[in-house]
């Protein structure tokens, strides 16, 4: 059911060529990174979602940890990039944030699968490119980009 509604809000939004903005968080703690799976759409992401209105990136990046992974940070995160994402017809614009100092605690999420870390240079095979990308240029493996 989550993945129909996403499915048909990504539709809906096309319809009207609607902007979005989303934040992303590289979370990183000796040598490895937390990913995590959506219950919507495959593969391995980075933990975030989309800003909601009158909220800055970075209160978005704090909700997104909290409510996703149940990180709270404990210092403010560095910015790796503002990416563009031509995604299901629209414009979707994304901050990445680099997030190394939070404490963490389970919880529960109905939009995450699972959460897991991963070593950085061991990463999933079914990673998504978006999220391959941005651990590349985090390890200077490859040049920043503004696309996702």
């Amino acid at each position: 059911m989550i993945k129909l509604c996403y499915e048909l809000k990504n539709f809906i939004l096309s319809l009207f060529s609607r902007k979005t903005i989303g934040v992303r968080a590289l979370v990183v703690q000796e040598g490895q990174i937390l990913l995590v799976k959506h219950t919507y759409t495959p593969g391995w992401h980075h933990p975030g979602g989309g800003i909601e209105g009158g909220e800055t990136g970075l209160q978005a990046v704090k909700r997104e940890l909290k409510e996703e992974v149940g990180i709270n940070l404990l210092e403010n995160p560095q910015i790796l990039g503002f990416y563009y994402n031509i995604l299901n017809r629209r414009d979707d614009y994304i901050i990445v944030y680099v997030c190394t100092s939070f404490k963490r605690k389970n919880v529960k999420s109905r939009e995450i699968l699972e959460a897991k870390w991963f070593p950085l240079e061991s990463l999933p095979p079914d990673i998504t490119l978006g999220t391959k990308n941005r651990i590349a240029e985090y390890l200077g493996e490859s040049s920043l980009s503004d696309k996702w």
